[in-house]
C-alpha cells in the first residue's frame, strides 16, 4: 500500500479509536495525542476520513542528504469530517482537498542493531519490531522508517474528478424530463390535430425544449461554479501577498541550507503552531520561548491549513535566523456549538545559522551534547542526567512569538 494511503486509513482509525498511526513519526503521534486530549475535554469525537476520487492526481517531490531522504507526498481526496457529541452527529463537513504529507526515510535503518534491555540480546531494527526474538520482551525504539512526519490539507474549490460526467448526467435528466413534459402538454393541447401530425409535432417540440432546458441548466451550473470561484477568491484575497513567500524563503535559506525545502518548512510551521495551540502545558514547552496569552486558543479543536504562509520578513541576526510571518488557517471551535472560522496567526520563529535541516530529528529523542544521553526535550530544556541546557535552535525552528492577527 502507498505510504500516504496507509497514513490516511490509519488517521481515520485514530479519529475513531485513538490508536496513533503506526506510520506516523513520534513527533506527529505526540501532536495527535494532544489534539485527541483537547477533543475529549469537550466530550466530542471527531471522525476524519479521506476517500479516493475518480482519476485522482497524486505525486511526490523528493530530496536526499546525509543518509536521509524526505518526500512530499500528495493526492486529491474528499475530506469527510463528522463531529459527534453524546452519540449524535452535530456537524458534518465534506469537501474536496489536496492531502499533503512529508515522508522521511533513513538509509539502512532496518539493518541497525538494537540491544534488548531485558536480556541483552542483539538484533536488528526489523527484528525488534515484534519484540525480542530471544526473550519476547517488547521495548520502545525510535521511529520506524519510512514514516510520516507531518501532514496538512489544502481546500479545493470543487471536486475536479467526475465534474463533467456529473454535469452530463444532470443535463440528460433535466433535458429528458423537460422534453417529456413538453411533449405531453403538446399531445394534450393539440387534440384537434390528427394523431400522426400531433405525435410528430410533440416529439419535435419535446426535443427542442428539452435541449433548451439542458442548455439552460448547463449555464446555470456554470454560473453557480463561477460564483463559488469568485466567493473563494474573495476569501483568499488577503493571501495573495503570500505568493512570493516560497521564492523569498528559498533565496534567504540558500547560503545556510542549500537543501532547504519550502514544503517541509510549511509543514514544520504548522506543526509548531498546532503543538502550542493544543498543549495544556505551554509554559514548559521547549519549542516556545515567549510569554504570550493563549487563552483564546483553548477552545480550538482542529486547525485546517488554507494553503498559504505569508513570510513577512526573514533576516539573519548574527548566528540567529529569524522569520516573521502569518499562517492562514480555518480553525474549528467547540464551545457549546461546533463552528469554523477563518483566522490568521502571526508568528516569529528562530533557529541557528548552522542548524541545517535534519529530516530525522525528533524533539522526543534528542542527544545531549555534553553527556550523550537521550531524552524527551518537549518539556525539558536541560538534560535530566547532567543538567546541561539543550539548545533546540541548533537543530530546529522554535517559536518566539505567536498571536492572532
Amino acid at each position: 500500500m502507498h505510504l500516504l494511503d496507509q497514513f490516511a486509513d490509519e488517521l481515520h482509525e485514530w479519529s475513531l479509536h485513538g490508536k496513533e498511526p503506526s506510520c506516523a513519526s513520534r513527533d506527529l503521534q505526540y501532536l495527535l495525542d494532544l489534539q485527541e486530549k483537547r477533543l475529549k475535554s469537550t466530550g466530542t469525537v471527531r471522525e476524519e476520513e479521506y476517500s479516493h476520487v475518480k482519476e485522482e492526481i497524486r505525486g511526490c517531490a523528493s530530496r536526499s542528504e546525509n543518509g536521509w531522504s524526505s518526500k512530499i507526498l500528495y493526492r486529491e481526496a474528499n475530506q469527510n469530517i463528522t463531529y459527534i457529541q453524546n452519540g449524535k452527529a452535530v456537524r458534518k463537513i465534506r469537501r474536496p482537498v489536496i492531502l499533503y504529507a512529508t515522508a522521511v526515510d533513513r538509509e539502512g535503518h532496518e539493518d541497525r542493531e538494537y540491544v534488548c534491555p531485558s536480556c541483552g540480546h542483539t538484533m536488528t531494527v526489523k527484528q525488534a519490531e515484534n519484540g525480542c526474538p530471544y526473550c519476547g520482551a517488547f521495548f520502545e525504539t525510535d521511529d520506524i522508517y519510512p514514516c510520516i512526519s507531518s501532514y496538512y490539507t489544502v481546500n479545493a474549490i470543487t471536486e475536479r474528478a467526475g465534474l463533467m460526467d456529473r454535469l452530463k448526467k444532470e443535463m440528460i435528466i433535466i433535458g429528458s424530463a423537460a422534453g417529456i413534459l413538453i411533449a405531453a402538454i403538446c399531445l394534450y393541447a393539440w387534440q384537434e390535430t390528427p394523431l400522426l401530425y400531433r405525435s410528430i409535432g410533440a416529439v419535435l417540440m419535446g426535443l427542442l425544449y428539452g435541449g433548451v432546458s439542458a442548455f439552460i441548466w448547463y449555464m446555470l451550473r456554470s454560473m453557480i461554479l463561477l460564483v463559488k470561484v469568485f466567493r473563494e477568491a474573495g476569501k483568499s484575497l488577503s493571501m495573495v501577498k503570500a505568493l512570493r513567500s516560497r521564492k523569498k524563503m528559498m533565496e534567504f535559506m540558500e547560503p545556510y541550507d542549500p537543501d532547504f525545502s519550502y514544503e517541509a518548512f510549511e509543514g514544520r510551521v504548522l506543526s509548531l503552531l498546532r503543538t502550542i495551540v493544543f498543549s495544556d502545558e505551554r509554559d514548559t514547552l521547549s519549542v516556545y520561548e515567549g510569554n504570550g496569552d493563549f487563552s483564546s486558543f483553548d477552545h480550538i479543536a482542529d486547525m485546517q491549513y488554507r494553503g498559504a504562509v505569508y513570510v513577512r520578513r526573514c533576516e539573519a541576526d548574527g548566528r540567529i535566523l529569524r522569520v516573521e510571518g502569518t499562517a492562514y488557517l480555518t480553525d474549528t471551535y467547540i464551545h457549546r456549538t461546533v463552528r469554523e472560522k477563518n483566522e490568521k496567526i502571526r508568528f516569529t520563529i528562530e533557529k541557528e545559522t548552522d542548524g541545517h535541516a535534519d529530516p530525522g530529528f525528533s524533539i522526543h529523542q534528542v542527544v545531549c551534547t555534553s553527556c550523550g544521553s537521550s531524552f524527551d526535550a518537549m518539556h525539558k530544556r536541560n538534560c535530566p542526567y547532567c543538567g546541561v541546557p539543550f539548545d533546540l535552535k541548533k537543530k530546529d525552528w522554535i517559536v518566539k512569538e505567536m498571536y492572532k492577527e
